[in-house]
């Protein structure tokens, strides 16, 4: 087993649980436990949405403004909700990913919902997240114990 040290980082004292529940338009949901051993995943999971964000508006041919900074800012909650909920509509009206049947192959579509969920679950500070396509609102903590 490998240890990364990481200088200037304080180690958590113990994991930081999460739970997130994806809703969709049709009411059917999907659910995670997740257990983040810190917050330092952060900038890849912002780095991550923000791929799948922009791979999906050059797909649908969407002008996607360049940008001079490369980097994602992490800490941009209201922004960083847009785009989960871009993405999570996206996929779920293409592709049915977050409904019992889906057009994705069933391994792809269990791949995609872990990482998915495990970026919302890094990305958004509260430990109870709703992602409600229906009402295209993330609510952090109201109602999800």
């Amino acid at each position: 087993m490998s240890v990364i040290i990481q200088p200037g980082i304080a180690a958590s004292s113990k994991p930081i649980e999460k739970r997130v529940v994806l809703k969709t338009k049709t009411g059917e949901q999907v659910r995670a436990t997740l257990n983040l051993q810190d917050e330092n995943g952060r900038l890849s999971a912002a780095e991550y949405l923000d791929h799948l964000y922009i791979s999906i508006k050059e797909k649908l041919g969407e002008v996607v403004l360049a940008r001079l900074d490369t980097a994602v800012d992490a800490n941009n909650i209201p922004e960083i909700k847009k785009r989960i909920l871009y993405v999570a509509a996206f996929h779920d009206s293409m592709f049915g990913t977050f409904n019992r049947t889906s057009s994705l192959p069933e391994q792809e579509r269990t791949e995609f919902i872990e990482i998915f969920l495990l970026a919302v679950a890094t990305l958004i500070p509260d430990t109870f997240i709703l992602v409600d396509l229906a009402s295209g609102r993330v609510i952090e903590g109201a109602g999800l114990n």
